[in-house]
């Protein structure tokens, strides 16, 4: 089900790392969407569509695309209604219906948005830098556009594809046909996974058998050499100021964990310029955050409970079907990974000396960072516990932020709910809102994105006191 990489590490951690991706973990070699069917006979017979292509084949989609590609689902044409492109995260573009096809099932059942929105799909190089591809996407979402009559583009976004969308429309040109960004799960301040050196110190410092270390690090590096995409460009950014200044350090085994740990070398400058010296207008983010259950989140004799007495329950439920490849145990095994990075000492901590400031993640994306959150919040703000997390209502500033409770970076795009969770998901920001699956999270969302004249849906107030404006 998935694509196999040549150099392969010798346990399980690899197949792990191999798969991160998401959208951090997509891959060539897939079984076929279940929309597939439904849009194979369309490609033989309506292949002259009066717009854009329709959805490449099975053999064109094992191509590396050349450049950024704007395809459309069907040959409706788009009339009165609008534009709404999804864009993949990583691998997605080798994947049939680019892994959209549950969400684009769902849409597409419902009256209402068929009336008002035509789905278009963007597929792209996500292994090559975003330097190269946000051109690439700049031309084509600016020739979207001007083919549907100047009307302005709402997109909706996964993973890489939120950064994707963020390098774009910091070109005026672009970010003024642009009406609307729904991120999904979209590391905006990156990942800790993804800073090399920090992932490596803490495996040095977490990991007490010598093995252990030796088997995570090697995985690692594995992983990382045929994706440097993600460490050149998607480490973390230090807004929050915890990369801690721990000079080099090596383990005494070979191949184990070894690095030169400080913030000049691993803070990633670029996305951090990127939010604080772009003036960008963030006012047309929706930003999708998610969090799973992990022990660290847990009282300490709960979370002693469930590293000891539950452990053969977990080895059979999270770590061997994480060595067979599934992808949700390979997202909660990541989570623990992100939720021991080793923080900077700071000089007020919490009162029991809380070292877990990443536990809330979803596999691949910090909370803090999901919900693209500004620098200043983040230092003096962290996210720690769970009970963290609806103060932050008041501190976005993108126009509409969500948080959901025990879900992982998959669940944005499947709707799969980890071991025997309710599909009902409550936002933890706004609980007001009641429950709702997560494609109708999404779908509300959508409907309700076209701003209503003369009319404020909820008041929220920022961290500078200036009013902002939120959806129902």
């Amino acid at each position: 089900m998935y694509h196999q990489q040549h150099n392969r590490a010798p346990s399980f951690l690899p197949i792990v790392l191999v798969i991160i991706s998401l959208t951090c973990i997509s891959c060539r070699h897939s079984v076929a969407a279940p929309d597939e069917r439904r849009c194979a006979p369309a490609v033989q017979t309506l292949r002259q569509a009066p717009d854009y292509p329709l959805l490449p084949s099975r053999k064109e989609l094992k191509q590396k695309p050349q450049e950024a590609t704007i395809y459309q689902l069907d040959i409706s044409r788009l009339e009165n209604r609008r534009p709404l492109l999804l864009v993949h995260g990583l691998r997605g573009e080798y994947r049939p219906i680019f892994r959209w096809d549950q969400i684009v099932k769902h849409l597409q059942n419902n009256q209402e948005f068929s009336s008002r929105f035509k789905i278009y799909l963007l597929r792209y190089d996500s292994t090559s830098s975003l330097q190269i591809t946000a051109p690439q996407f700049k031309n084509a979402l600016l020739q979207l556009s001007e083919a549907a009559g100047g009307k302005q583009v709402a997109i909706l976004a996964l993973s890489l594809g939120g950064n994707l969308v963020e390098e774009a429309i910091l070109d005026p040109q672009v970010d003024s046909v642009v009406q609307t960004v729904f991120a999904l799960g979209t590391p905006f301040h990156g990942s800790p996974l993804f800073s090399y050196d920090w992932y490596q110190y803490s495996l040095y410092k977490n990991l007490s058998l010598p093995w252990t270390r030796v088997d995570h690090s090697l995985s690692y590096r594995l992983y990382f050499h045929c994706n440097p995409l993600l460490l050149q460009e998607l480490h973390w950014d230090n807004a929050d100021g915890y990369i801690p200044e721990a000079g080099p350090f090596r383990s005494l085994l070979p191949f184990g964990p070894q690095g030169n740990l400080t913030v000049a070398r691993n803070a990633n400058a670029r996305l951090l310029r990127l939010h604080t010296e772009s003036g960008q207008d963030k006012s047309k983010f929706i930003t999708y955050a998610g969090y799973l259950l992990n022990p660290y989140l847990q009282p300490t004799l709960r979370r002693q409970f469930e590293i000891t007495v539950l452990a053969p329950y977990t080895f059979l439920t999270v770590h061997l079907p994480a060595h067979l490849a599934r992808e949700h145990p390979v997202l909660k095994m990541l989570n623990h990974e992100i939720s021991r990075t080793v923080p900077k000492e700071v000089a007020d901590p919490k009162p029991d000396n809380w070292p877990h400031i990443y536990g809330l993640n979803d596999g691949i994306t910090p909370v803090n960072s999901a919900l693209f959150l500004p620098a200043a919040t983040l230092k003096a703000n962290p996210i720690e516990r769970e009970d963290d997390v609806p103060r932050l209502r008041n501190y976005t500033d993108v126009r509409l932020a969500r948080v959901f409770r025990n879900i992982d970076h998959l669940t944005f795009i499947d709707g799969y709910r980890p071991g025997v969770s309710s599909h009902l998901l409550r936002d933890e920001l706004n609980p007001q809102d009641g429950y709702r699956r997560i494609f109708d999270w999404i779908l509300t969302d959508i409907l309700h994105s076209e701003p209503l004249p003369n009319h404020l849906a909820r008041d929220a107030t920022s961290a500078n006191n200036t009013p902002k404006k939120t959806l129902d």
